[in-house]
Protein backbone atom coordinates (compact mmCIF):
# COMPACT_ATOMS: atom_id res chain seq x y z
CA UNK A 1 0.00 0.00 0.00
CA UNK A 2 2.94 2.22 -0.28
CA UNK A 3 4.66 4.30 2.47
CA UNK A 4 3.26 5.35 5.88
CA UNK A 5 0.67 8.37 5.12
CA UNK A 6 -0.76 10.56 8.09
CA UNK A 7 -4.58 9.57 7.64
CA UNK A 8 -4.68 5.96 7.70
CA UNK A 9 -7.86 5.91 6.09
CA UNK A 10 -6.68 7.12 3.37
CA UNK A 11 -4.38 4.04 2.75
CA UNK A 12 -7.53 1.61 3.20
CA UNK A 13 -8.93 4.11 0.10
CA UNK A 14 -5.82 3.96 -2.01
CA UNK A 15 -5.97 0.20 -2.20
CA UNK A 16 -9.68 0.14 -2.79
CA UNK A 17 -10.71 2.78 -4.34
CA UNK A 18 -14.62 3.99 -4.34
CA UNK A 19 -16.60 2.78 -7.05
CA UNK A 20 -19.70 3.36 -8.40
CA UNK A 21 -21.84 0.19 -9.44
CA UNK A 22 -23.04 -0.28 -13.03
CA UNK A 23 -24.84 -3.60 -14.38
CA UNK A 24 -26.64 -6.15 -12.42
CA UNK A 25 -25.53 -6.15 -8.54
CA UNK A 26 -27.35 -9.06 -6.80
CA UNK A 27 -26.75 -8.04 -3.01
CA UNK A 28 -28.01 -9.16 -0.19
CA UNK A 29 -31.64 -9.89 -0.31
CA UNK A 30 -32.13 -7.46 -3.18
CA UNK A 31 -35.05 -8.47 -5.45
CA UNK A 32 -34.80 -7.47 -8.97
CA UNK A 33 -38.14 -5.87 -9.47
CA UNK A 34 -41.69 -7.84 -9.26
CA UNK A 35 -43.04 -6.88 -6.37
CA UNK A 36 -46.32 -4.63 -6.71
CA UNK A 37 -45.54 -2.94 -3.65
CA UNK A 38 -41.45 -1.25 -3.71
CA UNK A 39 -39.90 -2.23 -0.73
CA UNK A 40 -36.62 -0.09 -0.05
CA UNK A 41 -34.05 -1.69 -1.23
CA UNK A 42 -31.89 -1.12 1.73
CA UNK A 43 -33.65 -3.14 4.01
CA UNK A 44 -32.20 -6.19 2.16
CA UNK A 45 -28.42 -5.52 2.77
CA UNK A 46 -27.95 -2.09 3.87
CA UNK A 47 -28.11 -0.81 7.49
CA UNK A 48 -30.25 2.01 8.42
CA UNK A 49 -28.86 4.06 11.03
CA UNK A 50 -31.57 4.78 12.92
CA UNK A 51 -32.93 1.21 13.04
CA UNK A 52 -30.03 -0.96 14.41
CA UNK A 53 -27.93 1.74 15.83
CA UNK A 54 -31.26 2.26 18.36
CA UNK A 55 -31.23 -1.70 18.66
CA UNK A 56 -28.13 -2.24 19.76
CA UNK A 57 -27.72 0.48 22.50
CA UNK A 58 -30.91 -0.84 23.47
CA UNK A 59 -29.62 -4.40 23.71
CA UNK A 60 -26.52 -2.65 25.73
CA UNK A 61 -28.60 -1.90 28.66
CA UNK A 62 -30.29 -5.34 28.99
CA UNK A 63 -33.54 -4.10 26.61
CA UNK A 64 -33.03 -6.17 23.82
CA UNK A 65 -33.58 -10.17 22.74
CA UNK A 66 -30.87 -12.81 24.26
CA UNK A 67 -27.89 -12.97 21.60
CA UNK A 68 -26.06 -16.06 21.03
CA UNK A 69 -25.28 -18.25 24.26
CA UNK A 70 -21.67 -18.71 23.38
CA UNK A 71 -21.28 -14.70 23.59
CA UNK A 72 -23.88 -13.87 26.10
CA UNK A 73 -24.58 -10.01 26.68
CA UNK A 74 -23.10 -8.91 29.71
CA UNK A 75 -25.87 -7.41 32.59
CA UNK A 76 -25.84 -3.17 32.40
CA UNK A 77 -23.07 -2.88 35.51
CA UNK A 78 -20.67 -5.25 33.64
CA UNK A 79 -20.97 -3.03 30.65
CA UNK A 80 -20.52 0.39 32.24
CA UNK A 81 -17.09 -1.34 33.72
CA UNK A 82 -16.02 -2.59 30.65
CA UNK A 83 -16.82 0.52 28.45
CA UNK A 84 -14.68 2.32 30.98
CA UNK A 85 -11.63 -0.14 30.62
CA UNK A 86 -11.60 -1.77 27.42
CA UNK A 87 -9.44 -0.33 25.25
CA UNK A 88 -10.67 1.31 21.90
CA UNK A 89 -10.39 -0.89 18.63
CA UNK A 90 -9.17 2.00 16.81
CA UNK A 91 -6.61 2.60 18.96
CA UNK A 92 -5.70 -1.50 18.68
CA UNK A 93 -4.03 -0.12 15.58
CA UNK A 94 -3.41 2.74 12.99
CA UNK A 95 -4.19 0.53 9.95
CA UNK A 96 -7.90 0.67 9.31
CA UNK A 97 -7.19 -2.93 7.63
CA UNK A 98 -6.06 -4.44 10.95
CA UNK A 99 -8.73 -2.92 12.78
CA UNK A 100 -11.47 -4.54 10.47
CA UNK A 101 -9.44 -7.58 11.17
CA UNK A 102 -9.80 -7.44 14.17
CA UNK A 103 -13.33 -6.82 14.26
CA UNK A 104 -13.69 -10.05 11.80
CA UNK A 105 -12.04 -12.09 14.54
CA UNK A 106 -14.53 -10.81 17.10
CA UNK A 107 -17.28 -11.02 14.87
CA UNK A 108 -16.58 -14.77 14.30
CA UNK A 109 -16.19 -15.95 17.66
CA UNK A 110 -19.42 -13.98 18.57
CA UNK A 111 -21.61 -15.47 15.46
CA UNK A 112 -19.81 -19.01 15.92
CA UNK A 113 -19.41 -18.78 11.46
CA UNK A 114 -15.81 -19.16 9.97
CA UNK A 115 -15.59 -17.18 6.39
CA UNK A 116 -14.47 -19.00 3.66
CA UNK A 117 -13.00 -16.51 1.33
CA UNK A 118 -11.34 -12.85 2.43
CA UNK A 119 -13.77 -9.49 1.54
CA UNK A 120 -11.53 -6.36 2.09
CA UNK A 121 -14.13 -3.16 2.75
CA UNK A 122 -14.10 -0.37 1.12
CA UNK A 123 -14.92 3.32 2.08
CA UNK A 124 -17.07 5.42 0.11
CA UNK A 125 -18.40 9.15 0.30
CA UNK A 126 -22.06 10.24 0.42
CA UNK A 127 -22.05 11.13 -3.40
CA UNK A 128 -20.50 7.61 -4.65
CA UNK A 129 -23.72 6.08 -1.88
CA UNK A 130 -25.88 8.12 -4.03
CA UNK A 131 -24.87 6.97 -7.71
CA UNK A 132 -24.73 3.49 -6.20
CA UNK A 133 -28.10 3.67 -5.21
CA UNK A 134 -29.53 5.31 -8.34
CA UNK A 135 -27.70 3.04 -10.80
CA UNK A 136 -29.28 -0.35 -8.49
CA UNK A 137 -32.93 0.59 -8.15
CA UNK A 138 -32.69 1.84 -11.58
CA UNK A 139 -31.54 -1.60 -12.73
CA UNK A 140 -33.59 -3.61 -10.00
CA UNK A 141 -36.94 -1.25 -11.07
CA UNK A 142 -37.27 -1.26 -15.08
CA UNK A 143 -40.25 1.46 -15.94
CA UNK A 144 -42.99 -0.98 -16.42
CA UNK A 145 -42.29 -2.52 -12.66
CA UNK A 146 -41.88 0.76 -11.29
CA UNK A 147 -45.64 1.95 -12.17
CA UNK A 148 -47.04 -1.30 -10.92
CA UNK A 149 -45.83 -0.61 -7.53
CA UNK A 150 -46.71 3.30 -7.97
CA UNK A 151 -50.04 2.28 -9.02
CA UNK A 152 -50.64 0.14 -6.31
CA UNK A 153 -49.59 2.06 -3.45
CA UNK A 154 -51.24 5.33 -4.73
CA UNK A 155 -54.57 3.00 -5.45
CA UNK A 156 -54.38 1.98 -2.02
CA UNK A 157 -53.78 5.32 -0.34
CA UNK A 158 -50.10 3.76 0.53
CA UNK A 159 -48.57 6.88 -1.41
CA UNK A 160 -50.45 10.47 -1.76
CA UNK A 161 -50.84 11.21 -5.64
CA UNK A 162 -48.20 13.08 -7.25
CA UNK A 163 -45.73 11.18 -4.97
CA UNK A 164 -43.10 9.80 -7.36
CA UNK A 165 -41.89 6.21 -5.88
CA UNK A 166 -38.30 6.11 -7.62
CA UNK A 167 -37.27 10.04 -5.77
CA UNK A 168 -39.73 9.27 -2.42
CA UNK A 169 -37.22 5.50 -2.33
CA UNK A 170 -34.13 6.93 -2.73
CA UNK A 171 -34.30 10.14 -0.88
CA UNK A 172 -34.91 7.69 1.98
CA UNK A 173 -32.09 5.07 1.27
CA UNK A 174 -30.03 8.09 0.14
CA UNK A 175 -30.46 9.52 4.14
CA UNK A 176 -30.22 6.05 5.97
CA UNK A 177 -27.59 3.94 4.35
CA UNK A 178 -24.20 3.21 6.07
CA UNK A 179 -23.14 0.44 4.89
CA UNK A 180 -23.78 -2.69 2.52
CA UNK A 181 -23.18 -6.10 1.91
CA UNK A 182 -22.24 -7.69 -2.33
CA UNK A 183 -22.09 -11.06 -2.64
CA UNK A 184 -22.54 -10.97 -6.14
CA UNK A 185 -19.64 -8.19 -6.09
CA UNK A 186 -17.65 -10.07 -3.06
CA UNK A 187 -17.29 -6.73 -1.75
CA UNK A 188 -18.36 -4.81 1.44
CA UNK A 189 -18.96 -0.95 1.67
CA UNK A 190 -18.72 1.54 4.06
CA UNK A 191 -20.03 4.82 4.07
CA UNK A 192 -17.74 7.59 5.55
CA UNK A 193 -18.49 11.40 5.04
CA UNK A 194 -15.00 12.24 6.77
CA UNK A 195 -13.24 9.47 4.99
CA UNK A 196 -12.26 8.10 8.64
CA UNK A 197 -12.46 5.04 10.42
CA UNK A 198 -14.65 5.88 13.21
CA UNK A 199 -16.98 3.76 16.03
CA UNK A 200 -19.97 4.37 13.48
CA UNK A 201 -17.86 2.32 10.59
CA UNK A 202 -16.65 -0.01 13.03
CA UNK A 203 -19.90 -1.14 13.65
CA UNK A 204 -21.47 -1.14 10.40
CA UNK A 205 -18.56 -3.86 9.37
CA UNK A 206 -19.89 -5.69 12.48
CA UNK A 207 -22.76 -5.87 10.86
CA UNK A 208 -22.38 -6.62 7.22
CA UNK A 209 -19.34 -8.80 7.91
CA UNK A 210 -22.07 -10.95 9.45
CA UNK A 211 -23.79 -10.95 6.48
CA UNK A 212 -20.72 -11.73 4.92
CA UNK A 213 -20.54 -14.82 7.22
CA UNK A 214 -24.53 -15.43 6.41
CA UNK A 215 -23.76 -15.28 2.91
CA UNK A 216 -20.65 -17.80 2.99
CA UNK A 217 -21.90 -20.33 5.46
CA UNK A 218 -26.13 -20.85 3.99
CA UNK A 219 -26.07 -18.54 0.38
CA UNK A 220 -28.42 -16.37 0.93
CA UNK A 221 -29.87 -16.82 -2.72
CA UNK A 222 -31.32 -19.85 -1.60
CA UNK A 223 -33.77 -18.31 0.53
CA UNK A 224 -35.39 -16.95 -2.72
CA UNK A 225 -35.96 -13.40 -1.74
CA UNK A 226 -35.59 -12.62 -5.77
CA UNK A 227 -38.77 -14.73 -6.20
CA UNK A 228 -41.26 -12.11 -8.44
CA UNK A 229 -44.07 -11.34 -7.09
CA UNK A 230 -43.72 -12.71 -3.04
CA UNK A 231 -43.05 -9.77 -1.36
CA UNK A 232 -44.67 -10.87 1.83
CA UNK A 233 -42.54 -13.78 1.92
CA UNK A 234 -39.43 -12.34 1.21
CA UNK A 235 -39.94 -9.67 3.72
CA UNK A 236 -40.33 -11.97 6.25
CA UNK A 237 -36.87 -13.73 5.78
CA UNK A 238 -35.55 -10.35 5.45
CA UNK A 239 -35.89 -10.23 9.03
CA UNK A 240 -34.31 -13.25 9.60
CA UNK A 241 -31.08 -12.11 7.99
CA UNK A 242 -31.10 -8.92 9.40
CA UNK A 243 -32.54 -9.55 13.03
CA UNK A 244 -29.35 -12.14 13.67
CA UNK A 245 -27.16 -9.66 12.14
CA UNK A 246 -28.36 -6.95 14.68
CA UNK A 247 -28.11 -9.71 17.09
CA UNK A 248 -24.41 -10.05 16.14
CA UNK A 249 -23.62 -6.39 15.85
CA UNK A 250 -25.29 -6.05 19.46
CA UNK A 251 -23.29 -8.23 21.31
CA UNK A 252 -20.31 -6.95 19.64
CA UNK A 253 -21.07 -3.51 21.08
CA UNK A 254 -21.29 -4.66 24.06
CA UNK A 255 -17.58 -6.52 24.33
CA UNK A 256 -15.51 -4.00 22.14
CA UNK A 257 -16.89 -0.37 22.46
CA UNK A 258 -15.83 2.01 25.30
CA UNK A 259 -17.95 4.76 26.98
CA UNK A 260 -16.59 7.46 24.17
CA UNK A 261 -17.11 5.04 21.37
CA UNK A 262 -20.82 4.69 22.42
CA UNK A 263 -21.27 8.50 22.76
CA UNK A 264 -20.31 9.13 19.28
CA UNK A 265 -22.32 6.42 18.02
CA UNK A 266 -25.55 8.23 19.41
CA UNK A 267 -24.84 11.13 18.39
CA UNK A 268 -24.17 9.63 14.72
CA UNK A 269 -27.74 7.81 15.27
CA UNK A 270 -29.11 11.13 15.87
CA UNK A 271 -28.19 12.83 13.10
CA UNK A 272 -30.90 15.14 11.60
CA UNK A 273 -30.27 14.55 8.05
CA UNK A 274 -31.21 10.73 8.93
CA UNK A 275 -33.70 11.60 10.83
CA UNK A 276 -35.75 13.70 8.30
CA UNK A 277 -34.75 11.80 5.49
CA UNK A 278 -36.77 9.15 7.47
CA UNK A 279 -39.28 11.32 8.93
CA UNK A 280 -40.66 12.26 5.31
CA UNK A 281 -40.85 9.06 3.43
CA UNK A 282 -44.23 7.85 2.87
CA UNK A 283 -45.29 5.46 5.77
CA UNK A 284 -45.15 2.41 3.52
CA UNK A 285 -41.83 2.82 2.60
CA UNK A 286 -40.81 3.56 6.41
CA UNK A 287 -42.22 0.82 7.72
CA UNK A 288 -41.34 -2.16 5.00
CA UNK A 289 -37.21 -0.89 5.95
CA UNK A 290 -37.39 -0.81 9.29
CA UNK A 291 -39.51 -3.81 9.89
CA UNK A 292 -36.67 -6.97 9.11
CA UNK A 293 -34.58 -5.18 11.59
CA UNK A 294 -36.88 -4.10 14.41
CA UNK A 295 -39.29 -7.14 14.19
CA UNK A 296 -36.11 -9.41 12.70
CA UNK A 297 -34.24 -8.76 15.99
CA UNK A 298 -36.81 -9.37 18.33
CA UNK A 299 -37.72 -12.48 15.70
CA UNK A 300 -34.54 -13.85 15.96
CA UNK A 301 -34.44 -13.04 19.94
CA UNK A 302 -37.11 -15.74 20.48
CA UNK A 303 -35.37 -18.34 18.41
CA UNK A 304 -31.46 -17.81 20.54
CA UNK A 305 -33.85 -17.36 23.82
CA UNK A 306 -34.93 -20.76 23.10
CA UNK A 307 -32.64 -22.64 21.01
CA UNK A 308 -29.09 -20.03 20.75
CA UNK A 309 -27.57 -20.40 17.96
CA UNK A 310 -27.91 -23.56 16.06
CA UNK A 311 -31.67 -22.56 16.30
CA UNK A 312 -31.10 -19.40 14.48
CA UNK A 313 -28.72 -21.68 11.78
CA UNK A 314 -31.54 -23.95 11.34
CA UNK A 315 -33.68 -21.03 10.27
CA UNK A 316 -31.70 -20.55 6.99
CA UNK A 317 -32.62 -23.84 5.79
CA UNK A 318 -35.96 -23.54 7.16
CA UNK A 319 -36.76 -19.41 6.77
CA UNK A 320 -40.01 -18.37 7.56
CA UNK A 321 -42.49 -17.77 5.25
CA UNK A 322 -44.58 -14.60 5.54
CA UNK A 323 -44.54 -11.89 8.05
CA UNK A 324 -47.39 -13.49 9.95
CA UNK A 325 -44.68 -15.86 11.18
CA UNK A 326 -42.30 -12.72 12.28
CA UNK A 327 -45.33 -11.23 13.78
CA UNK A 328 -46.11 -14.50 15.28
CA UNK A 329 -43.14 -16.42 16.58
CA UNK A 330 -45.71 -19.08 17.41
CA UNK A 331 -46.78 -19.72 14.04
CA UNK A 332 -43.42 -20.54 12.97
CA UNK A 333 -42.86 -22.78 15.56
CA UNK A 334 -45.87 -24.55 14.52
CA UNK A 335 -45.33 -24.54 11.32
CA UNK A 336 -48.55 -22.73 9.93
CA UNK A 337 -47.98 -21.86 6.51
CA UNK A 338 -49.65 -19.13 4.74
CA UNK A 339 -52.85 -20.48 2.56
CA UNK A 340 -52.81 -20.69 -1.09
CA UNK A 341 -54.61 -18.28 -2.42
CA UNK A 342 -55.94 -17.39 -6.19
CA UNK A 343 -57.21 -14.96 -7.97
CA UNK A 344 -60.46 -16.28 -10.20
CA UNK A 345 -59.60 -15.86 -13.71
CA UNK A 346 -61.56 -13.77 -16.00
CA UNK A 347 -61.19 -10.24 -13.76
CA UNK A 348 -59.67 -8.32 -16.58
CA UNK A 349 -62.72 -9.37 -18.62
CA UNK A 350 -65.18 -8.55 -16.08
CA UNK A 351 -63.77 -4.82 -16.33
CA UNK A 352 -64.36 -4.51 -20.05
CA UNK A 353 -62.85 -4.21 -23.32
CA UNK A 354 -59.21 -3.29 -22.86
CA UNK A 355 -58.41 -4.34 -19.45
CA UNK A 356 -55.57 -6.37 -18.67
CA UNK A 357 -53.85 -8.10 -15.70
CA UNK A 358 -50.73 -6.68 -15.47
CA UNK A 359 -49.07 -8.22 -12.37
CA UNK A 360 -49.91 -10.38 -8.59
CA UNK A 361 -48.30 -9.92 -5.26
CA UNK A 362 -49.10 -11.25 -1.78
CA UNK A 363 -49.50 -8.22 0.90
CA UNK A 364 -49.81 -10.26 4.10
CA UNK A 365 -50.54 -9.66 7.23
CA UNK A 366 -47.62 -6.74 7.99
CA UNK A 367 -48.99 -4.36 4.82
CA UNK A 368 -52.76 -5.02 5.52
CA UNK A 369 -52.26 -3.72 8.72
CA UNK A 370 -50.16 -0.55 7.32
CA UNK A 371 -52.66 -0.60 4.96
CA UNK A 372 -55.68 -0.15 7.72
CA UNK A 373 -53.20 2.35 9.76
CA UNK A 374 -52.78 4.61 6.87
CA UNK A 375 -56.34 4.93 6.00
CA UNK A 376 -56.75 6.08 9.90
CA UNK A 377 -57.87 3.17 11.77
CA UNK A 378 -56.05 3.30 15.58
CA UNK A 379 -53.07 1.05 15.40
CA UNK A 380 -54.20 -1.15 17.64
CA UNK A 381 -57.51 -2.04 15.86
CA UNK A 382 -55.19 -2.39 12.63
CA UNK A 383 -53.02 -4.87 14.45
CA UNK A 384 -56.26 -7.00 15.84
CA UNK A 385 -58.08 -6.38 12.36
CA UNK A 386 -54.93 -7.86 10.40
CA UNK A 387 -53.97 -10.77 13.08
CA UNK A 388 -56.43 -13.34 11.94
CA UNK A 389 -54.79 -13.27 8.25
CA UNK A 390 -54.90 -16.41 6.67
CA UNK A 391 -53.05 -15.64 3.49
CA UNK A 392 -54.06 -13.60 0.40
CA UNK A 393 -53.36 -12.33 -3.46
CA UNK A 394 -53.91 -9.01 -5.17
CA UNK A 395 -54.04 -8.31 -8.82
CA UNK A 396 -53.49 -4.91 -10.32
CA UNK A 397 -55.64 -4.43 -14.00
CA UNK A 398 -54.82 -1.92 -16.01
CA UNK A 399 -57.50 -0.11 -18.45
CA UNK A 400 -57.48 0.72 -21.84
CA UNK A 401 -56.79 4.57 -21.10
CA UNK A 402 -54.51 4.02 -18.08
CA UNK A 403 -56.60 3.50 -15.92
CA UNK A 404 -56.29 1.52 -12.80
CA UNK A 405 -58.41 -1.39 -10.73
CA UNK A 406 -56.85 -3.34 -7.86
CA UNK A 407 -58.35 -6.74 -6.94
CA UNK A 408 -58.15 -8.43 -3.28
CA UNK A 409 -58.98 -11.82 -2.20
CA UNK A 410 -57.89 -12.63 1.54
CA UNK A 411 -58.36 -16.04 3.15
CA UNK A 412 -58.34 -15.80 7.58
CA UNK A 413 -58.22 -18.06 9.99
CA UNK A 414 -61.72 -17.95 10.94
CA UNK A 415 -64.82 -16.62 10.23
CA UNK A 416 -64.68 -14.28 13.01
CA UNK A 417 -60.99 -13.22 11.71
CA UNK A 418 -62.65 -12.23 8.59
CA UNK A 419 -65.44 -10.45 10.04
CA UNK A 420 -63.39 -8.35 12.18
CA UNK A 421 -61.20 -7.74 8.96
CA UNK A 422 -63.93 -7.08 7.01
CA UNK A 423 -65.13 -4.20 9.08
CA UNK A 424 -61.53 -2.68 9.38
CA UNK A 425 -61.48 -2.49 5.64
CA UNK A 426 -64.67 -0.92 4.96
CA UNK A 427 -63.36 1.52 7.35
CA UNK A 428 -60.43 1.96 5.18
CA UNK A 429 -61.97 2.21 1.72
CA UNK A 430 -63.06 5.75 1.72
CA UNK A 431 -58.80 6.19 1.67
CA UNK A 432 -58.16 4.45 -1.67
CA UNK A 433 -58.37 6.23 -5.07
CA UNK A 434 -61.53 4.96 -6.64
CA UNK A 435 -64.11 2.84 -6.04
CA UNK A 436 -64.30 0.29 -3.11
CA UNK A 437 -66.37 -2.45 -2.64
CA UNK A 438 -65.57 -5.12 -0.09
CA UNK A 439 -67.28 -8.89 0.10
CA UNK A 440 -67.52 -11.24 2.73
CA UNK A 441 -70.44 -13.26 3.99
CA UNK A 442 -71.81 -14.78 7.15
CA UNK A 443 -69.60 -17.32 8.44
CA UNK A 444 -66.92 -16.95 5.41
CA UNK A 445 -63.41 -17.11 5.97
CA UNK A 446 -63.01 -15.26 2.89
CA UNK A 447 -63.01 -11.11 2.15
CA UNK A 448 -62.82 -9.75 -0.75
CA UNK A 449 -61.59 -6.29 -2.42
CA UNK A 450 -62.18 -4.95 -5.66
CA UNK A 451 -61.35 -1.13 -6.06
CA UNK A 452 -62.16 0.31 -9.91
CA UNK A 453 -62.35 3.61 -11.05
CA UNK A 454 -66.35 3.92 -11.04
CA UNK A 455 -69.34 2.42 -8.71
CA UNK A 456 -70.39 0.19 -11.74
CA UNK A 457 -66.96 -1.18 -12.60
CA UNK A 458 -66.12 -1.56 -8.68
CA UNK A 459 -69.45 -3.53 -8.96
CA UNK A 460 -68.89 -5.88 -11.65
CA UNK A 461 -65.17 -6.54 -9.87
CA UNK A 462 -66.89 -7.37 -6.87
CA UNK A 463 -68.71 -9.95 -8.33
CA UNK A 464 -66.13 -11.85 -10.47
CA UNK A 465 -64.49 -11.83 -7.46
CA UNK A 466 -67.39 -13.65 -5.53
CA UNK A 467 -67.17 -16.42 -8.16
Amino acid sequence: MGGVQSDPAKRLRNANAPKVLRGPDERLGDAPGGHLYDRPRMASRRSPLAAWLALSIAALVGCGPAVSPSAPAPSPSSVAASASTEPSSAAASLDPLAIYAQIATQVEQIRGLQPRAAITPVLIDEATLRANLTADFDHDNPPSQLAASQAVLTTLGLLAPGTNLRTASLDLESGQVIGYYSPAHGQLYLVSRSGGVGPTQEVTYAHEFTHQLQDQAFDLRKLGLDAPDQGDRSLARLALVEGDAITTQAAWMTGHLTAAELGQVLIDASDPVAAAALQRAPAILRTTSLFPYTQGYAWVGQLTASGGTPAVNAAFARPPDSTEQVLHPDKYAAHEAPIAVAIPKGLAAALGPGWTATAQDTLGELLLQTWLTTAGLPLADATTAAAGWGGDRLQLLTGPHGETALALVSVWDTPADATEFSAAARRAIGAVVGVAQVGAGPGDSRVTIAIAPSAPLAAGLSKALAQ
